[in-house]
């Protein structure tokens, strides 16, 4: 038995490292692609995540702020300012230099 083996003609080793080199150049600019689209994202999300604890922040003050008004200390508030009532144990004392 013989051996035979086939040669490759010098021009079929060249499309060869042709097309290896394609497919890589495409691989390379998917991939460089993947990483820029990836690096916006995370961006995103860094601006996201700080949005979200933006308003978690001003929710924890809008629900203070609700309990407050919900208190009696604040319908007090408003009784003395706005509506100028007073308890029923104090003394008044009118300015009349105004």
């Amino acid at each position: 038995m013989e051996n035979k083996k086939t040669k490759i003609e010098p021009g079929f080793w060249v499309l060869y490292v042709a097309a290896v080199f394609v497919i890589l150049m495409i691989f390379c600019v998917a991939m460089f692609k993947t990483i820029k689209i990836n690096s916006s994202l995370v961006a995103q999300k860094a601006e996201i995540e700080e949005e979200i604890a933006y308003e978690q922040d001003r929710h924890a003050e809008l629900s203070m702020e609700g309990d407050y008004y919900k208190s009696d200390a604040y319908y007090e508030k408003v009784a003395r300012e706005k509506l100028g009532l007073v308890m029923p144990n104090e003394i008044v004392f009118i300015d009349q230099n105004k």
